[in-house]
């Protein structure tokens, strides 16, 4: 184990400190410079885009020419998990956000008002979500690694490939002909990352291995200013979203008198694209009953096109195969390791998770190539692996029912069975039972394992009644139109 020391502001900082080359300035390679340079370390951040930084938050989302981030102009939010990883690890970067404006959801402000115990909980604190558009997140955030003073920032810097001793990694080819040493490389280059094909060109290196499913959603989002006078929309017993069994819809809270109202569309059904035309949008989100507060006239206006991000799937990849690292000196982070449906939000809390994990790595083995190697694969398998398995389980269980409602045919019956589970057992009994809402709160914002859920006793047998009795409760109201209706209104609006 390295030493480490602590400093005036109790943060465990290491005596043995390396020069560490991340690769990709998003926000996993940001995460990673900004904790790995306050645990005593040297980090350079190679970023392709060559951008200047904007002079506030409402201009990077005006102007800044992300194209390294394509969902930078989608809805966003920070899952309590994140939240806590930065109020332990950088509470400086919650502090600014805040200050830009950012939204927080708080148990006490999100539990649903049939709840008729509403006394605090331990662990309340925890459970808070961070509102706030992406590219104020990545403003934010940048502000704070290039001010750091052990971060150089390298922007429009690409990189060609590894240097490497075998398959110990000792540095980078950039793509201006030059070269570059590191005692490690973080690769957090995101979805679209060239760090496999940088693998498979070393001598006699074993090919990691990668698990891929298809998420089955587009996803489309719109952003809106509030006008003068006007306040966010309140949460009501409706909420901000819902499924309508053919498409998913939520608004979303952001920073700086903005929000976003999003839809997730079936890739198998091209007819709802037609979402993509502004005066369709604007007819169709009218059609919603929980997003009525969020529709009001006179509430808000456009401050963005209808945005649309597709070819999404879910991707873990393994770098310990049969028990050897497939190459030292290497970690990968971010989206490039784990790529999850950006519809449960667990991207920016797995990077933030995989940050924490390379610090306690370096903390706890220092310059040990091959144990670091193997703390990255342990983190992945316990701490990664569970959240991808859930996202890949609801997407094929959701796929099911869709294509099956679009073709026409006998929809899957595992498929169907746990739908109504969720539907009729779990959602009603978190509408009216705290202990079961702080339970799915937890789950939902990675703050527990996903199996941890249906674990507790007493969180199964309350959904378990729930279910039993659905019969004896009053039909929920309609979220909106059945899908011919909503065709007919898209091809109306986009008809005038």
């Amino acid at each position: 184990m390295t030493d480490v020391l602590t400093d005036t502001r109790s943060r465990i900082i290491t005596t043995d400190p390396q020069d560490i080359a991340v690769v990709g300035g998003g926000m996993a390679g940001m995460l990673a410079a900004l904790v790995l340079a306050r645990d005593g370390h040297t980090v350079t951040v190679y970023e392709r885009d060559d951008t200047d930084l904007p002079e506030t938050a409402d201009e990077a989302f005006e102007m800044w020419d992300r194209r390294g981030a394509a969902h930078a102009r989608q809805s966003h939010a920070l899952l309590a998990r994140l939240r806590r990883f930065l109020r332990e690890r950088a509470p400086d970067v919650l502090e600014a956000l805040l200050e830009q404006g950012a939204t927080e959801l708080s148990i006490e402000r999100i539990l649903p008002p049939d709840i008729t115990d509403r006394e605090p909980r331990p662990g309340d604190e925890d459970l808070v979500v961070l509102c706030c558009r992406r590219l104020t997140i990545e403003w934010v955030l940048r502000r704070a690694v290039t001010a750091e003073p052990t971060i150089t920032w390298r922007g429009g810097v690409g990189v060609a490939g590894l240097i490497a001793d075998g398959t110990d990694i000792r540095g980078l080819r950039l793509e201006d002909g030059s070269t570059v040493t590191a005692d490690l490389v973080v690769a957090a280059g995101g979805r679209n990352a060239m760090v496999m094909d940088w693998i498979a060109e070393l001598a006699d290196v074993a090919p990691p291995l990668e698990e891929r499913t298809e998420a089955g959603i587009v996803y489309l989002s719109r952003f809106y200013r509030l006008r003068d006078g006007q306040e966010l929309p309140v949460l009501t017993k409706t909420g901000s979203g819902g499924d309508l069994g053919y498409l998913a819809f939520s608004g979303f809270y952001g920073d700086n008198r903005t929000f976003s109202i999003t839809f997730g569309v079936p890739t198998v059904d091209r007819e709802l694209m037609g979402l993509r035309d502004e005066a369709a949008w604007e007819a169709a989100i009218r059609t919603l009953t929980p997003l009525e507060p969020w529709t009001t006239d006179g509430l808000a206006d456009p401050i963005s096109g209808v945005e649309s991000m597709a070819r999404l799937h879910n991707r873990i990849r393994r770098f310990v195969v049969d028990g050897a690292p497939v190459a030292t000196g290497l970690v990968v982070i971010g989206d490039a390791l784990t790529a999850t449906n950006p519809w449960y939000g667990k991207g920016c809390s797995l990077a933030g998770i995989a940050a924490e994990a390379l610090s306690n790595a370096l903390l706890a083995h220092g310059r040990d190539r091959t144990a670091v190697a193997h703390a990255m694969d342990h983190a992945v398998r316990t701490e990664l692996e569970p959240h991808f398995d859930l996202s890949c389980r609801q997407d094929a269980d959701r796929i099911k029912l869709h294509t099956a409602r679009h073709e026409g045919t006998e929809p899957d019956a595992m498929a169907v069975a746990t739908h109504d589970f969720i539907m009729n057992g779990l959602l009603p009994a978190t509408r009216v039972d705290a202990d079961v809402f702080r339970a799915f709160f937890r789950s939902f914002n990675m703050l527990d394992a996903p199996s941890q859920l249906f674990a507790d006793p007493k969180v199964l047998a309350a959904v378990g009644a729930a279910h039993a009795t659905q019969h004896e409760r009053p039909p929920l109201p309609d979220l909106g139109p059945p899908r011919e209706e909503l065709l007919a209104v898209i091809s109306a609006a986009t008809e005038r």
